[in-house]
């Protein structure tokens, strides 16, 4: 049956984790999603942005985690004669995705001035740092700079450990989600109007968006950033992790209802009818007290059991887990979240990789490719645009073009 995606293609000029993942996302939908990579070293995250013991053969983990479902074309996009053939290939396309700051793309004459007169048509999707016009918007970009320039590291940390990043790519993830999206409305937009247009993704955007509730508090109610580690924003403090016999927690009990099934369970009731725990306000001008005793009821079990006894009263909380505990979680694999890939050549061994976050009742996302060796395709797409194979072997043999000897 057809994913909604079947049918069109996409250029994905993109590197490293936001516009790859973004491209991953339509990829999975059914998009034929063509990878265009330099030949020499290809993509960063091949090999030479996140250690892996995969960097040698170019196939790095975080690189398989964003390139599934993509074929790869190898090509040296300064060469004037990959020039004329990337724009045959555009002008065949239904979007082209690209991360090139403003003088680049400027240099490499793939504005979208130029692109939208090859092509009217086209989506032309750009993910920046800091968006494609204004003071900043010539800046590079990583996910922690951009945590930093948000806010979000101001609300991130406690006072002892001062501001913290996360220990992941939350910006990057939300950029290519939100990319994902906007060009897939612009995809739906054009068969209703006939007409392309430009989508402007920014990280900084994203960033903000992701916070859209603490940006709406400090203008409403003039609350300030605080730092307050693992504490929730409401500052009752039921709502924190604790340590367990074994592992530790962290629990959502803000409800009032939740407050008492909590002590409840933990085998404390009979303090809600102290004066310090009595109520809502006096919880939170006795927080150390609620700690304390939290903490030392909470020692008598541990966290995977202390989950199971608290859901089952409508608690929400959960033992505080590492990825591979995660990724062996039984919920985990009935949603299918983590997808086996198919195996990329010569890798003889096989991955569960993150797809996307949801599921359908019918044609739902999956990847129906492997993440492809560094111009895997070449060959292949550039005999779909028309370029025969003499010249084809000659941009190869000239170092313009990177191919492998194989057949899918």
């Amino acid at each position: 049956m057809a994913k909604a995606l079947d049918g069109m293609r996409i250029l994905d000029l993109s590197q490293v984790l936001a516009g790859p993942f973004c491209g991953q996302q339509l990829a999975l939908l059914g998009a034929d999603v063509i990878k265009i990579e330099p030949p020499v070293g290809g993509d960063q995250m091949r090999s030479r942005v996140l250690a892996s013991r995969l960097s040698d053969a170019g196939m790095a983990g975080a690189f398989l985690a964003m390139n599934m479902g993509k074929r790869s074309v190898a090509m040296d996009l300064k060469d004037p004669r990959i020039k004329e053939i990337l724009f045959g290939l555009i002008r065949d396309a239904d979007a082209i995705l690209h991360n090139f700051r403003a003088g680049v793309v400027d240099r490499l004459g793939l504005d979208y001035e130029r692109v939208r007169a090859a092509n009217p048509n086209i989506i032309y999707t750009v993910i920046s740092g800091f968006g494609s016009s204004g003071p900043k918007s010539a800046d590079a970009a990583y996910d922690g700079a951009i945590q930093a320039a948000s806010g979000m590291m101001a609300n991130n940390g406690t006072s002892d450990s001062g501001p913290l990043r996360t220990g992941y790519m939350p910006v990057d993830m939300m950029t290519g989600m939100s990319a994902a999206f906007a060009t897939t409305a612009a995809l739906l937009r054009r068969q209703r109007t006939g007409e392309g247009q430009m989508v402007d993704v920014a990280m900084l955007d994203c960033a903000i968006v992701l916070q859209a509730a603490n940006f709406a508090r400090n203008e409403v109610d003039d609350v300030p950033d605080s730092l307050i580690g693992n504490q929730s924003v409401a500052g009752i403090p039921t709502a924190s992790s604790f340590p367990t016999a074994e592992g530790s927690m962290l629990s959502a009990a803000i409800m009032p209802k939740h407050v008492e099934a909590f002590f409840d369970e933990a085998g404390i009731g009979q303090l809600l009818e102290d004066p310090r725990f009595s109520t809502r306000e006096a919880m939170i001008e006795n927080k150390a007290a609620v700690r304390e005793v939290l903490n030392n009821a909470l020692r008598a079990d541990t966290a995977e059991n202390w989950e199971a006894r608290f859901a089952a009263r409508g608690i929400p909380i959960a033992k505080i887990n590492a990825i591979r505990e995660v990724m062996d979680l039984p919920q985990m694999k009935h949603r299918g979240v983590l997808t086996k890939s198919p195996r990329p050549i010569g890798i003889d061994e096989d991955f569960r990789l993150v797809g996307a976050p949801y599921v359908t009742s019918t044609d739902g996302p999956a990847p129906d490719r492997a993440p492809p060796l560094l111009g895997q395709h070449s060959r292949e797409v550039l005999a779909e645009a028309g370029i025969s194979r003499e010249v084809v072997e000659a941009l190869i043999a000239d170092g313009a073009v990177a191919a492998i000897d194989h057949k899918e």
